[in-house]
């Protein structure tokens, strides 16, 4: 099959195949293994209504059986009888299948993952027994006060769009999704120009091209999928509250933050990296260590491709969620003009170590590979070595613009789940 080359950053390779297929390698001759990533551009923001929950679906159902391997448990046993492992996981914009296994394994595991997407068997009894296992998913996850919060913080923020629900969607429409518009849902979106194949390790690129490449030749050419874009738009501080009989109150704020394509995401990751990372964190020495407000407490931040959202997280006394909430608040508005180069510094080194030593591991790498051309970035690809330099050039006006961008007290939502107080909200909504 024809297919236009390019040389990378690093020991990289990439090829575009004449069906659209991306293929991009890196080849680490050191190791024994090799890690391999097959991405698709279809997560749940891609769903169209009456759908929800399907891509998630479909990732259960391509383990199910293939025509080649019709057992499910011959499909893990090929790679873990070697000491591999094999997984999947969907998220809002991309599902990805991924292995990672001995390099004489390297063949056999390529045509594996392939095969779960161009000729997965789809049975109706696997869909009706998938169906009652994703169900469980979804009620195990209200299970948790701390993954419910999270939950009731995107239907706040993102009212009515394909961020304000949960990934697996909900028990009506996962119990209504049929064998029809399964088949229909991948036919469509696992197409040729959506499909990323990543490998790291010790391999050799044209020799994946030659595996992948026929293979590939089964898949629908369409032209990349696509989906809604959001505007975030904000109106006054929100809060929502739902009691529950727990020992603590499980509390999640959320801000609007960047897509992955702003430039202020590196001075805004290191931002909440200040604020929640760690024991050293703010919020940590501030809520646990001098006032004793939470045992659990941290912020992180994700970024879509159009938005993204930062998080702060806190499990507190449900008598005192409230001053909890408003000493978050002030930890955080005080980032605006109270930051140190001490810091920054320090969680400079933080991102620059971490990113060194995953680099370190084939999985790792294919999956930051993998992750670059999945979404598609303005820029194009972003070596590791890139990012950090982009880390190294934040400085702390950079980070004090961050703040006072992204974390506006008027953008700020509050989700609680425990035995809360109905009389005492951190606001009057």
């Amino acid at each position: 099959m024809d297919s236009k080359s390019e040389k990378l950053k690093r020991n990289v390779k990439k090829d575009i195949l004449s069906n659209g297929l991306t293929i991009i390698t890196e080849e680490i001759p050191y190791v024994e293994s090799i890690s391999i990533n097959m991405g698709v551009r279809c997560g749940s923001r891609h769903e169209a209504p009456g759908l929800e929950g399907m891509a998630h679906l479909v990732e259960h159902m391509l383990f199910k059986g293939t025509k080649s391997i019709p057992s499910p448990s011959k499909i893990s046993e090929l790679i873990e009888i070697s000491g591999g492992s094999l997984n999947a996981a969907t998220d809002y914009e991309t599902t990805v299948y991924w292995c990672r296994v001995l390099s004489e394994k390297a063949e056999e595991s390529l045509q594996l993952l392939f095969q779960l997407i161009t000729e997965p068997l789809l049975r109706p009894v696997d869909l009706e027994l998938e169906r009652k296992v994703i169900i469980e998913e979804i009620n195990s996850v209200n299970d948790f006060p701390n993954s419910r919060a999270d939950v009731l913080l995107d239907e706040l923020m993102w009212p009515g769009t394909s961020l304000g629900r949960d990934i697996a969607g909900t028990i009506e429409t996962v119990s209504n999704l049929s064998h029809e518009s399964l088949v229909r849902f991948i036919k469509e979106k696992y197409n040729s120009n959506s499909v990323v194949i990543s490998a790291a390790g010790n391999l050799n690129h044209n020799e994946v091209i030659d595996i992948v490449g026929p293979m590939s030749e089964t898949l629908n050419v369409s032209s990349d999928n696509i989906f809604n874009k959001i505007n975030y738009t904000s109106n006054k501080p929100t809060f929502i509250r739902e009691d529950r009989v727990t020992e603590q109150a499980h509390i999640s704020i959320g801000f609007p933050g960047t897509s992955r394509d702003n430039e202020a995401r590196y001075a805004l990751d290191l931002l909440i990296a200040i604020l929640g990372e760690g024991m050293s964190s703010r919020l940590f020495q501030e809520i646990r260590e001098k006032r004793g407000l939470a045992y659990d407490i941290g912020a992180g931040t994700s970024h879509h491709a159009d938005t993204g959202v930062v998080n702060i997280y806190a499990a507190v006394d449900s008598k005192k969620y409230n001053d909890a909430v408003h000493v978050i608040s002030e930890e955080v508005q005080k980032l605006k003009t109270n930051t140190h180069i001490e810091e920054l510094d320090k969680v400079k080194s933080l991102y620059k170590g971490r990113m060194k030593l995953n680099m370190e591991n084939t999985r790792s790498v294919a999956t930051w590979n993998c992750n670059q051309l999945l979404h598609g970035s303005a820029s194009g690809f972003q070596s590791p070595e890139e990012f950090i330099e982009k880390i190294s050039q934040v400085d702390l006006e950079n980070i004090r613009n961050a703040a006072s961008q992204y974390l506006s007290e008027e953008d700020m939502n509050v989700a609680v789940v425990g035995p809360v107080n109905p009389h005492d909200d951190p606001y009057q909504i």
